[in-house]
Parts: structure tokens; sequence; C-alpha cells
């Protein structure tokens, strides 16, 4: 390839872009301050960073690959760029282990008791005594194995725990640090058999609503159930059907089917509920690692090798 023009929309920081643009001499780059900038560049762009509308996916006569800022697509992929030839790459793994950690951090808290102690603080009140849970005698249980729920699997491992999993995708080899890896289908066995159960899927149509009542129903009275994952994966009429008649110990959760998260909501005066604002995925090195990747994604393509993490744009993944 001599040259390769490549669209970016929205814009980059001066950085930013002097970082990319190091990746070859042969990057003629249109960094688009407006969106009328980036309709006037689109049809000669043969690769775009950023955000891709109905509009300049219309206007995209050479395009051949888009690059993602995020890596969930359930609100980016629409029916044109679905059906069209682009490939399309995302931000995968990029977020996973600062969000193993949030999920970790449940987990801990929750088998030390100190979301109980917090609460007590607050209150002034000097008392000993939560129940507590030794992580080597308990069985984590991880809803997608993905990047994030790969990164929790291992800290699991770290901690003495049995881990389990299940996942869409087939995998053709053992993943390291399982004990068991099983397919979506025995959801339920890994719900009956978690202490832990954590939600680490993608959005896509089939786990929408995939924790509902019977999901939960599955679960141990001693059993905790969080998600980390997308708000629509777990009904929250249900979990906090559970939660009310002691059905399981408590949830941990960051992201919800309506976000904020009503005031008035039953699960903020939980006592065995932790509650966090979808923030699992802060942390400062974030918009390093996304033109991290984006560099690496187009010294692969300027040298004919397929850009990595490349998703199924029908299953969102």
């Amino acid at each position: 390839m001599t040259s390769m023009n490549f669209l970016i929309y929205p814009p980059l920081t001066p950085d930013e872009l002097e970082q990319v643009q190091a990746v070859s001499p042969d990057l003629e780059i249109v960094n688009a301050l407006t969106e009328e900038d980036a309709l006037a560049a689109i049809p000669q762009a043969v690769g775009m960073y950023g955000d891709l509308t109905p509009a300049l996916l219309e206007r995209a006569e050479s395009l051949r690959w888009l690059q993602t800022p995020i890596a969930g697509l359930e609100h980016y992929m629409f029916p044109e760029l679905a059906e069209s030839d682009v490939v399309v790459s995302n931000m995968a793994k990029i977020y996973s282990d600062m969000i193993a950690d949030h999920a970790f951090c449940f987990i801990l808290m929750f088998a030390r008791g100190i979301h109980l102690y917090m609460r007590r603080q607050v209150r002034g009140e000097w008392r000993k005594g939560t129940p507590v849970r030794h992580l080597g005698d308990c069985t984590l249980g991880v809803i997608g194995l993905g990047g994030i729920g790969s990164e929790l699997a291992r800290r699991g491992k770290a901690h003495d725990m049995r881990v389990i999993a299940v996942d869409a995708r087939p995998h053709a080899a053992p993943v390291q640090g399982l004990d068991a890896l099983w397919p979506q289908e025995r959801l339920h066995d890994l719900m009956a058999e978690a202490d832990f159960a954590v939600s680490c899927v993608p959005q896509t149509p089939e786990t929408v609503g995939l924790i509902g009542a019977a999901e939960i129903g599955r679960m141990k009275p001693s059993a905790y159930l969080i998600n980390i994952s997308r708000g629509v994966v777990v009904k929250l009429d249900a979990l906090v059907a559970a939660l009310e008649s002691d059905k399981i110990a408590g949830a941990a959760l960051d992201v919800y089917e309506t976000e904020p998260l009503p005031a008035e909501h039953p699960l903020w005066k939980m006592e065995n509920v932790i509650l966090t604002p979808h923030v699992a995925a802060d942390n400062p090195h974030v918009p390093q690692r996304r033109i991290d990747t984006l560099r690496d994604n187009l010294r692969r393509y300027l040298a004919g090798e397929p850009p990595r993490n490349i998703v199924d744009k029908r299953r969102l993944f």
C-alpha cells in the first residue's frame, strides 16, 4: 500500500494525533473538527476511527475498515453498517483488568462483610460480627468469558477459588485457570453452584434479560449476584424480589436497566446491596490504551494483516 486515507472524527488531541501519524508516513490523516469536515473527507477514506453515522456511511465510497473508540456496540451499530462490507474492530480488552478489579472488589467486600461495616460506620456504631466467607472455600461463577471474564477468572484463581464459567462462544482448547467451562445453555447449572455469580457478557439480543427470576431462583441462599457488564442483562424486579425474600445473600451492581437508578428504587436502602454509578471502567490509562490499540491496528492494516478485535457485526462482539 503506497498511502492510506484515514479519517478521524471526532478529532483527536494534538498529542494523540502526533502519535497516530508517527505510525507511518503513508498515512494521510484527516482529523475532522466538525461533522461537515468528516462528510467532506469520508468519500476518500479507506479507514476511519471514531463515530461512523448513517450519513457518513452513505458517502463512504472507499471505506474498508472502521476502528471504534468503544468496546460495546449495542448503541453504535446500525443496520446499514451491519449489512455493509466494512470490517469493524472494537476496543475489546482495554477495560478488562480494571472492570475485573471492580468486580473482585465487590467479592472481597462481601466476603469480609465490609459493606455492612461501612453502614455501621456511617451510623457511628461500634459492633463486631458479620458473615465472613473464606474465598478458598467458594466457587466463582463467571458468566461470559471474554476479556473481562478471563481477567476475573484469573483473580479468582489467585485467591484459591474454584472457578467455573459459561460462554456463548466455543473454546477449542481448555482455558487456563478454569475448573470448568460450559456452554451458555448451562447457565442454570452455574447459578446453582456459584457462591459469587458475576455477569461479564456483552449486550446482544440474546443477553437482554439473560438473568431473571428463573436464573436467580437457582442460586443458593448464601450466594451473591454481581453485574458489571450491561444493565439490561439483569432483571431488577426479579433481583429485588429475591433480595426482599432472602432468596440470595446480596447483590452488587455497577450497571442498571435504567440509568441513573431512580432515587426511590428499593435497592438503595438494602444493606446487603452495593451500588456504584457505572464507573467500573474508570481509569486514567484508558485514553492512552485507545491510542495504542489504534496505532497497533493501523500498523497491522498497513502491513496487510487483519486488525485485532474484529467483531461479528450481527452478534455485536
